[in-house]
């Protein structure tokens, strides 16, 4: 009779140790999950940015140009809007996010999906009549998301933005 009581108690202990362990792989499963969210482009541009350099690139050569931006602050909030503000102007308007998927057929035939983050930024001041529309093919984050490329493409050119995190 002991051994039956001993091997019930040993039944129920092992049924804890397999709740528990089973309890600390849900919460650590919610956890993971609720930090990937955070990686999202759309989660990892909010905050405020300083526009660092502009360039137009060809093929081997690339000139800095100025955009008349890099002296003010950038602000993007999670709700879609977004700010402009340096020491003469202050703009508002909205940003948007989305991915594109464009593709193309090989020589092969077969079908090649390439995915791009599209960024569109558009900032107004219609009291000083101006206005920022921006258009951006893709974007890429680099330094854990303390830095910010941003490129425009044309035929002929293509316009790297250089934003920074403040």
């Amino acid at each position: 009779m002991m051994q039956k009581g001993l091997h019930f108690v040993v039944e129920i202990k092992t049924a804890i140790m397999k709740s528990k362990f089973y309890l600390a792989i849900f919460v650590s499963s919610l956890i993971l999950f609720a930090s990937c969210k955070k990686w999202l482009p759309e989660n990892r541009i909010v905050g405020s940015w300083k526009l660092v350099e502009a360039e137009k690139r060809r093929f081997l050569s690339s000139d800095r140009i100025y955009t008349g931006y890099e002296n003010g602050v950038f602000s993007f909030n999670d709700n879609g809007t977004a700010s402009y503000s340096d020491t003469s102007i202050q703009m508002s308007g909205n940003w948007n996010m989305r991915e594109e998927h464009n593709g193309y057929y090989d020589s092969d035939g077969n079908w090649h999906d390439e995915a791009r983050t599209v960024l569109t930024v558009r900032l107004y001041n219609f009291t000083a009549n101006r206005v920022l529309d921006w258009y951006f093919d893709r974007i890429d984050f680099r330094s854990s998301g303390d830095k910010l490329f941003a490129f425009m493409d044309s035929p002929s050119y293509i316009y790297r933005y250089d934003f920074r995190k403040q």
